[in-house]
């Protein structure tokens, strides 16, 4: 049993058993049976909310404590102590539990007011707030480390002499989960590429160009942004459709609760489609800068080290990756020449982050970032 697919069991047990159990409470009426059923504002809407996110908190903390602590201790990928764990996850529950309870009171007023479409425009705002937002809540996370722009304006990297276009800042900031990858922050025209410190000490200069390239290539060719739109359209459909189910609403707290129930099972169903697109997106954006290369080499060397980095599994059945993985593995990207265009970069994984408008909490338990803070503001991406 190596570390990827320890991840990938705890993976599948935790979200299946979330979509379980919201599946059953939701053909059961649990909501309406123990929560708030009014639709005037009380105390009693602020001091459930609250508790309910609780009982998200604890339900998720045995889950949590296997895939941030114990396997990587198990598989020499971690040394944390318990305190130095703790620590971390109390900072990622709070700022989780923040934009929850905030998220969830934004879609009551706004049902109250205006009823599901105006709670569903509230959503969209929120998703554009917390993309505008995703360097900040990140920072927060990780224990407001400072992001440093000493790495270079994009001018400074270089892809086999060719100067990378003006204008997107490249900043890192610590990490200390080897896992934590960085990634595309902003929003569309106001983008920033994260990268991770410790890549600044394990890559080469070359090295370092190209996964830099690479996210240059998501910006620059629309990717990145049709995959923020992909997200946000996949969230707003699901929860306003999920919002008509029997019981469910956005006026209550009890319908809010039983619109999020189904929406947790909607978000399962993005996690088994969304993917497919997401790796299209990665093998057209390996093509673009092969092309550019001349050779795969370059590109294949760097990845195997992330990869590494990651659960290190270079190579998968096509069977799991279909399923599990928005990431194509190394060996696929080896074998793959797609010439595709490069549709929705990221589409999985930025579907889970911004589901915190939704209150999603499968955003937290998928098998790449259960148990870990640093990666929940800001996923793994290629």
């Amino acid at each position: 049993m190596t570390y990827a697919r320890s991840r990938l069991r705890l993976g599948i047990f935790g979200v299946g058993s979330i979509v379980t159990v919201s599946f059953v409470l939701l053909v059961g009426g649990f909501a309406h049976e123990f929560l708030p059923v009014g639709t005037e504002w009380s105390y009693v809407d602020f001091s459930s909310l609250a508790m309910l996110i609780g009982v998200i908190v604890i339900a998720l903390l045995p889950l949590d404590v296997v895939g941030g602590f114990v396997l990587p201790r198990v598989f020499h990928r971690s040394t944390v102590s318990v305190s130095e764990f703790f620590r971390s996850w109390w900072r990622g529950v709070l700022v989780q539990t923040a934009v929850f309870f905030g998220s969830g009171l934004v879609i009551l007023l706004a049902g109250r007011l205006g009823g599901r479409l105006s709670a569903t425009f509230a959503i969209v705002f929120m998703s554009v707030a917390l993309i505008a937002s995703q360097r900040w809540i990140a920072s927060l996370i990780m224990g407001r480390r400072k992001f440093r722009s000493d790495l270079g304006a994009s001018d400074e990297m270089t892809l086999h002499a060719q100067p990378f276009p003006q204008g997107v800042p490249i900043v890192s900031i610590e990490n200390d989960d080897p896992g934590f990858t960085g990634g595309i922050v902003g929003s569309p025209g106001h983008e920033s590429i994260i990268v991770p410190e410790t890549w600044e000490r394990l890559l080469s200069r070359e090295q370092l160009s190209i996964t830099i390239a690479r996210r240059l290539e998501a910006i620059n060719t629309g990717s990145r942004t049709r995959g923020l739109a992909v997200a946000m359209l996949w969230n707003s459909t699901g929860f306003l459709t999920c919002s008509y189910l029997p019981g469910a609403g956005v006026t209550s707290v009890a319908e809010l609760v039983t619109t999020c129930f189904g929406f947790t099972c909607w978000t399962f169903l993005g996690l088994l489609i969304l993917p497919t697109i997401s790796r299209q997106a990665s093998y057209a954006i390996d093509r673009n800068i092969i092309d550019t290369l001349g050779t795969n080499e370059p590109l294949m060397a760097t990845l195997k080290i992330l990869d590494q980095l990651q659960d290190d599994e270079p190579e998968r059945a096509p069977s799991i990756e279909t399923i599990f993985h928005p990431v194509p593995s190394l060996e696929n990207r080896r074998l793959n020449t797609s010439d595709a265009k490069p549709f929705a970069w990221h589409a999985a994984r930025t579907m889970l982050f911004l589901s915190w408008a939704c209150l999603g909490v499968l955003s937290r338990a998928v098998h790449c970032n259960v148990g870990r803070p640093e990666l929940w503001g800001m996923l793994p991406t290629d």
